[in-house]
């Protein structure tokens, strides 16, 4: 079975010989891929819509893989009991709904050494969420699929980077970055823990120490560090975003709406720098 570029990233991940569980499996696809490829040792597919469910029994059943694949109808990891499976992918998904799953079923989750995420939306929270609880990101990666971008993580138990070294990584970055964009302010160091994401920049906005730094986990610290080249397109948009809520605001002439404006303002300077250097 032939996968698309995102299913096929996701692929790439898998760790060979595994128990494989894919949450929100739709027509189980992937699983089929990597039993084909003959990547796992077996999977489970769940899905808690009748349609795709249904979808993905008739893909299971087409390919002749019903011993080694199951299609299990349920929320979550809730159908999913414990020691069954040691990698899980969870795809497509809200990244709040991600994190929810990941929470739902501590038991099976006591037994996962490598989660493959690709979050749709909230990829930040996911990322920093994951870190604190201890996880290591072993790889992270945008893919690009029908005018989309999507981020791809895995994380793992045993390898990759630990908070302590992603922080260690964002200090450099956001020191190089701070003196290539020329930023008149020295970069607050204290602010760069994962703990701070969401308060980087909320006490000063204008402060483009802390809008960089927002954007630097926004963004992906390892993806900024090796310049993704896809990364480009994403910070393009932003500031095209930002420039059309600018040009709405302009509309009012609430002291309250124009300090907003002005905040946006900063931001698209600092991602403007982002974007120079990404360029270089």
């Amino acid at each position: 079975m032939k996968l698309g570029p995102r299913l096929k990233t996701i692929a790439s991940f898998v760790p060979r010989g595994t128990n494989l569980a894919d949450i929100g499996t739709d027509h189980a696809y992937l699983p089929v891929n990597l039993l084909q490829q003959r990547v796992i040792a077996k999977a489970i597919g769940v899905d808690n819509h009748r349609g795709p469910y249904e979808s993905a029994l008739e893909t299971v059943r087409a390919h002749g893989l019903t011993d080694m694949i199951e299609i299990r109808l349920g929320n979550g990891l809730v159908p999913i009991k414990k020691g069954e499976v040691e990698t899980l992918v969870i795809a497509g998904m809200g990244g709040k709904n991600i994190l929810e799953i990941l929470q739902s079923n501590p038991p099976v989750m006591e037994d996962i050494r490598t989660l493959i995420l690709q979050p749709q939306g909230a990829e930040e929270q996911v990322r920093v969420q994951l870190l604190l609880k201890e996880w290591k990101l072993k790889a992270e990666c945008l893919v690009a699929e029908e005018g989309f971008i999507y981020y791809v993580f895995c994380f793992s138990r045993l390898e990759g980077y630990s908070l302590k070294d992603i922080e260690s990584k964002i200090k450099k970055l956001a020191t190089d970055l701070a003196e290539f964009c020329g930023f008149w302010e020295q970069v607050d160091l204290d602010k760069i823990k994962a703990g701070g994401i969401e308060s980087a920049g909320a006490d000063s906005i204008n402060e483009e120490s802390s809008i960089l730094l927002k954007y630097i986990w926004k963004l992906g610290p390892l993806l900024l560090w090796r310049k993704d080249k896809l990364l480009l397109d994403i910070v393009e948009k932003t500031i095209e975003q930002q420039q059309r809520i600018i040009k709405s605001m302009t509309r009012t002439k609430r002291r309250e709406i124009e300090q907003a404006a002005k905040g946006l303002q900063a931001e698209i300077h600092v991602l403007e720098g982002i974007k120079k250097w990404l360029l270089q």
